[in-house]
């Protein structure tokens, strides 16, 4: 599957990733889930020799991905999941 899972408040509409019990916004408890594809790397660092990348998605959310190939800041960036977490490939 290409793609992050995002979360939707039912009752704010914020984004939320990973998904919360709570919306952080408004407190509602049902979510919606939207699969993201793609968003820009906004910032590349590196932890005990794993690249990070922060990606923004549409303006309202942003998560950490392991970087893979050619993420840079301000690249466009494919997302998907490897075994459960974030992964952003240079698009």
């Amino acid at each position: 599957m290409s793609g992050v899972s995002a979360w939707r408040c039912k009752r704010c509409t914020l984004r939320a990733f990973p998904k919360r019990e709570l919306c952080p916004h408004c407190g509602g408890r049902k979510f919606a889930q939207e699969l993201v594809a793609r968003g820009i790397a906004t910032e590349v660092t590196s932890h005990r020799g794993v690249r990070i990348a922060r990606v923004r998605i549409d303006g309202d959310l942003t998560l950490l991905a392991r970087a893979e190939g050619s993420v840079a800041p301000g690249s466009e960036v494919a997302l998907r999941h490897d075994d459960g977490a974030p992964v952003a490939t240079g698009a």
